[in-house]
């Protein structure tokens, strides 16, 4: 009987002990930036946004965000940072609505004052989605990295994922071999074939139903756009205007033009994007921009892989656009900018693509 307790007392002695040495490696190297921002000179695991993001934006040490979706998430920072002095960080969500985009900029704009810039992509294929719209439900989430409960830290210092990726990083081993930075954080663009064969292989106009009449943006449809903007984009930067917010609409190829063109969606696509920046432009600190009239990116295969997704090539010269005023909105030019819009795509040959 003596034994038996000397063993229990000896058991649970070693299992708290492993426990309390397990979780403070978790603390000490926090994968997931939970606590604090990467130690110095080792290579972290970048490859879970959702679970990453969060931390990101709000222990590292940065005057210059990057957020979007996946069209944002080959872009380099370091063209940024190397020409204009800046210190930017990329955190895109693959599949992200405006409302977690949205969610993830306040956050950012709420934990750091030295927050300068923001620059955003809009994607145009979510004009008209509820302001609370979001692919990922929120039970699918880490929610004890989001929050200030310390209790509920639990699963993520005890998590055999967290447990393990701090082994990798403290000795370099594995995905922590391989060093990391915001260039290659959710780049993809060597990973995919890009050009007109890549994009005709998930593209096919004959299989488009084919619409004889064009939409028009309808007075629900202006509705649910001023909610969705207002809540996620606007409301945050009349929160903090001591920031600049540079938005510009996610430049999708000629090939997902001819979709809406074929599918009768293009006059409400044009329609809905004049009048979101006439919303966006009545804030003194948000700038916009579109490119759907920079032929040179948008007729160009060789910067795709599909329809919408353009590589790293493409992000870094919408970067350098942004900086440089190329492709600005202003209350003065945008109605002009919008009538050309229409005028040379109702009358672009988009067969002379295929």
């Amino acid at each position: 009987m003596k034994k038996s307790k000397i063993f229990f007392v000896i058991f649970i002695s070693v299992f708290v002990l492993s426990a309390i040495l397990l979780g403070s490696l978790v603390v000490y190297v926090d994968p997931y930036f939970h606590y604090h921002a990467p130690i110095e000179g080792k290579n972290y695991i970048m490859k879970e946004q959702r679970y990453l993001n969060d931390g990101i934006v709000k222990n590292f040490d940065y005057d210059t965000a990057i957020f979007g979706s996946s069209m944002t998430e080959s872009m380099c920072p370091s063209v940024l940072d190397s020409a204009y002095n800046t210190k930017t960080v990329k955190v895109p969500f693959s599949g992200g609505s405006y409302k977690e985009v949205g969610d993830l900029m306040a956050t950012a704009c709420a934990n750091n004052p030295d927050l300068k810039t923001v620059i955003r992509g809009l994607d145009c294929n979510r004009f008209f989605n509820d302001k609370d719209e979001r692919d990922y439900e929120e039970d699918s989430y880490p929610t004890y990295l989001y929050d200030d409960k310390y209790l509920n830290d639990v699963k993520y210092i005890f998590s055999k994922n967290a447990i393990i990726d701090s082994m990798l990083i403290l000795m370099q081993r594995g995905e922590a071999a391989k060093p990391s930075s915001f260039d290659t954080y959710s780049n993809w663009n060597n990973d995919y074939p890009f050009g007109k064969d890549a994009i005709l292989a998930s593209y096919n106009k004959d299989a488009v139903e084919i619409s004889h009449t064009q939409k028009t943006l309808s007075e629900e449809d202006k509705q649910t756009i001023n909610g969705n903007i207002k809540q996620n984009v606007t409301d945050i930067a009349d929160a903090y205007p001591d920031t600049e917010f540079y938005i510009y609409y996610t430049p999708y190829s000629i090939y997902y033009l001819d979709f809406y063109k074929r599918s009768g969606e293009l006059q409400r696509q044009i329609e809905a994007e004049k009048y979101i920046t006439g919303l966006l432009l009545e804030n003194e600190n948000i700038h916009v921009y579109s490119f759907y009239l920079k032929h040179e990116l948008i007729e160009n295969p060789d910067y795709y892989r599909d329809i919408a997704h353009h590589g790293s090539e493409a992000g870094n010269m919408i970067l350098e656009w942004i900086y440089n005023k190329d492709g600005e909105l202003t209350s003065e030019n945008y109605e002009e900018y919008y009538d050309e819009l229409s005028d040379y795509y109702f009358s672009f040959d988009f067969d002379s693509v295929f």
